[in-house]
């Protein structure tokens, strides 16, 4: 009897390798989807993130058609089939729809019953349960498919919950639409999702694209961007990509060249919908070309505040020099009860420098905050500042002009609070001013206070001011809050710049006194 060790040493080396290998189990046993084009690096680095059990919570976020669901299929298959023999795998995967949900179980399905090199190295796998939500292999492998979050809730095996859940996009156009429903996908993510896995050891992931500039998707991306520049550790694996890279190739050129994101451009240009590319390739719900604010109109500025006693002048000192500043805060309220869950109370610090260029030096966004803090006997506060607090603080910090407060009814305990403090503390120097709404469109008042400026460039932000940041991108009808960037429009609303001049020698500022007119030329 002749038999090829060779062929047979080969074989397993090859399911050896596909055992430790997500790439190479899917190009030995998936060729179809694996060997279409080359595969691409960021491939390689989901597959490493999929097989790694010590990472709990993954979130893939990458462009349309970019592999995501391919791997989650394969990682799937993969898992399932090296099972140990002392163990089982339950998992729970989530589609957007069922008519999703049923294709890719049947993709399960259908590889475990005919795929050949799936039975010649592991034999028949199929279980009593063999439907399109539930199937059951005979080593014990149990997955559910379901196309709603919910579905899941409760889900367990004998004596385990699940070691793994898949939310694959599970957000889309028609479950982000309220600010009620974008709640209730956190919410489900939260208090469904996470508590149905294995406490110690079971696994959450998300693949998805941003379709809403408050999903649940673009939150993460938006937070792990404030960990990352914060230098904070973040509970989130997270892996993103656009499919144009910032130096001007693309991410997958062998399958998604160039030229193929072009003709998807001209597709949603020509449809009359070219947001849509930005937000389905370019991980942007709103794109550059229908922003009202685009990315060059911000400006940025590292330096930090100095108050000059001797003076009684502000400064900045940007590069070693020093440029002398008006400095001014702004408030916006939360004001609606019903809404508090997702509005935030907002206070905000801007300085203005002689040529009228504005500087936001900081500024406090919370939600749910009361008026004034309740504070103890030592003068602590017992529980949360409040509005209050924060203005006064602020105002005190950098010696500020004035305050201006958003004034409508749901207000008015903030300015008898203010009125209230600053007699107790004796400090009337702390100017406030109350500015009425006047009737305007919140959107339209904003965009023509703060539209000159960002034109001329002479807004400067901090580079870690996400959530003004990523307001002044996506500001418009369909932006999930405005509470920061209306901030910045009542600060600077009554701001004007220092009256200080360089003298001769240009190595000094200082306030010009008026000099008494002669009577002659009177």
């Amino acid at each position: 009897m002749n038999i090829n060790t060779e062929n047979i040493t080969n074989a397993e080396n090859q399911l050896e390798l596909a055992h430790k290998d997500l790439i190479a189990f899917g190009k030995l046993f998936l060729p179809n989807d694996f060997l279409r084009s080359e595969t691409p690096f960021f491939h390689y680095e989901m597959a490493d993130s999929i097989d790694n059990a010590n990472v709990k919570q993954l979130a893939i976020i990458l462009p349309r058609g970019h592999g995501k669901t391919v791997l989650t299929k394969a990682s799937i298959l993969k898992d399932f089939l090296f099972c140990p023999k002392d163990d089982m795998h339950f998992y729970a995967w989530v589609s957007a729809t069922h008519k999703l949900s049923v294709g890719n179980m049947d993709y399960i399905k259908h590889h475990l019953e005919f795929n050949d090199k799936i039975l010649y190295f592991f034999g028949a796998l199929k279980g009593n349960k063999w439907t399109e939500e539930d199937v059951e292999l005979t080593n014990g492998c149990k997955l559910i498919s379901k196309s709603n979050v919910a579905g899941i809730r409760g889900g367990a095996k004998l004596h385990k919950r699940y070691d793994l859940i898949i939310l694959d996009d599970f957000e889309h156009e028609q479950n982000t639409i309220t600010p009620e429903s974008r709640d209730k996908n956190a919410n489900l993510v939260t208090a469904v999702v996470y508590p149905a896995l294995e406490p110690h050891t079971g696994r959450l992931r998300v693949n998805g694209t941003p379709v809403h500039y408050d999903s649940f998707i673009n939150n993460l991306l938006i937070n792990h961007g404030r960990a990352i520049a914060n230098n904070k550790t973040f509970a989130w694996k997270v892996i993103t990509y656009k499919a144009e890279l910032p130096d001007g190739g693309v991410l997958w050129d062998s399958f998604f060249s160039q030229s193929k994101l072009e003709e998807k451009k001209k597709f949603y240009r020509d449809s009359g919908q070219p947001q849509k590319y930005f937000q389905e390739y370019m991980m942007e719900v709103q794109s550059e070309e229908d922003s009202v604010w685009r990315r060059s109109e911000i400006k940025y500025w590292k330096g930090y505040y100095n108050y000059d006693t001797e003076k009684s002048s502000n400064f900045l000192i940007i590069d070693g020099e020093e440029v002398p500043i008006n400095t001014f805060v702004g408030c916006d309220p939360a004001t609606d009860i019903n809404t508090k869950h997702s509005d935030f109370s907002v206070i905000m610090a801007i300085a203005i420098d002689p040529d009228n260029n504005l500087y936001v030096l900081e500024y406090e966004r919370h939600r749910s905050i009361p008026t004034i803090g309740s504070k103890g006997y030592d003068g602590a506060f017992i529980n949360k500042k409040g509005v209050v607090d924060y203005i006064m603080e602020m105002h005190e910090k950098y010696h500020c002009v004035s305050s201006t407060v958003e004034d409508v009814a749901m207000n008015r305990s903030i300015f008898q609070a203010l009125n209230t403090e600053r007699r107790r503390l004796n400090k009337f120097s702390i100017a406030v001013i109350p500015e009425k709404p006047g009737g305007r469109e919140k959107r339209n008042k904003v965009y023509s206070g703060l539209s000159g400026r960002f034109s001329m460039g002479t807004i400067h932000l901090r580079e870690n001011m996400f959530d003004l940041i990523n307001e002044i991108l996506t500001f418009g009808p369909k932006m999930a809050h405005d509470d920061t960037v209306e901030t910045l429009f009542y600060a600077q609303l009554h701001a004007f710049p220092p009256n200080m001049v360089k003298n001769k020698d240009k190595k000094d500022w200082f306030k010009p006194i008026k000099k008494a007119k002669s009577w002659i030329v009177a």
